[in-house]
């Protein structure tokens, strides 16, 4: 069944909260200017040469920043416009800047507690974020080297929007670098609807096998960040954190979902599309968000998860 133009507006306001309400459990702890990353990470397989510069062994969070090394792999940054959707609290883009060279960054995310942290943490020229909808990106066309989202397109509603959304802003030429929890069933579908809006694809990877190692290795440690959450939050926290005891955790370490990698490249040539989504596949990937946005959702805001089929 088709969903309606509301019930879209609530996930989108819903996860903005949520994001908010974690801005406003760090805030003023000691972890507050710390917390720059919230995803998953990626753990190199033994033997495995990682992309990207190497870390110093105490650099916090180093899972999380090799998932932006990974996702960027051989795409030169170097002075380009990067912009990321769905950028957090700006730890993917303030990395680039230090290790990779973009001329400009600009992050959009529709949390504006996040945007309000990545401003103050990220001050001077060549940095700029705003608050925006992912699926009607307050950008204008064609003015994007790189777009980059790394584990925030799985609480899009309308998937199919923002992909229209990232050709829209990509020049010819330039690469779409994506990471994210996708339904096995909508792997292929996704490359295909991307192919049709102008973007060949490039590289694509399975890495679950990568995140989750770095969920079982580094999870139980980072959810410290969240010590001054309510206790009816801690389960929520957990979901942030990816603890192997959470929903998301299990969504792609043992259930319908993978952990996949994607880098895509703008054409010369214009689409020829696009494809769309079956119903089916459609309501796939809306589930995806509503359990997404629903497990990330606190106990002390006052609303009650939905009880979603996991289909």
């Amino acid at each position: 069944m088709p969903t309606t133009p509301t019930e879209d507006a609530s996930i989108k306001s819903a996860q903005a909260d949520n994001f908010d309400r974690l801005n406003e459990v760090v805030a003023g702890t000691a972890f507050d200017r710390h917390l720059r990353f919230l995803n998953f990470g990626y753990r190199p397989a033994p033997g495995e040469d990682p992309a990207g510069p190497r870390l110093g062994f105490a650099f916090p969070n180093k899972d999380s920043a090799q998932l932006l090394f990974q996702t960027i792999g051989d795409v030169p940054l170097a002075g380009a416009r990067l912009v990321e959707v769905g950028c957090g609290r700006g730890g993917n883009l303030w990395l680039a800047r230090r290790y990779l060279g973009p001329a400009e960054v600009v992050g959009v995310d529709i949390a504006a507690g996040s945007i309000r942290y990545c401003a103050e943490a990220n001050p001077g020229p060549g940095a700029c974020f705003v608050v925006g909808d992912a699926e009607e990106l307050p950008l204008a066309a064609a003015t994007a080297d790189v777009v980059l989202n790394i584990e925030s397109g799985a609480t899009y509603p309308d998937i199919e929007r923002f992909f229209a959304e990232v050709a829209r802003l990509l020049r010819p030429g330039g690469t779409f670098c994506y990471a994210d929890i996708v339904h096995h069933e909508l792997v292929e579908p996704y490359v295909g609807l991307l192919a049709s809006l102008g973007l060949e694809p490039l590289v694509q990877r399975d890495i679950t096998a990568n995140v989750t190692a770095a969920r079982d290795e580094r999870a139980a440690r980072q959810q410290l960040a969240f010590a001054a959450a309510d206790d009816a939050d801690r389960a929520t926290m957990a979901e942030f954190s990816g603890t192997t005891d959470s929903v998301l955790y299990h969504q792609f370490a043992d259930g319908d979902h993978r952990y996949v990698l994607g880098r895509f490249r703008r054409t010369e040539a214009p689409p020829v599309g696009p494809l769309r989504l079956t119903d089916e596949q459609r309501t796939l990937a809306r589930a995806t968000a509503t359990i997404a946005v629903d497990a990330l959702t606190m106990s002390s805001a006052g609303t009650d998860r939905r009880e979603v089929d996991r289909a």
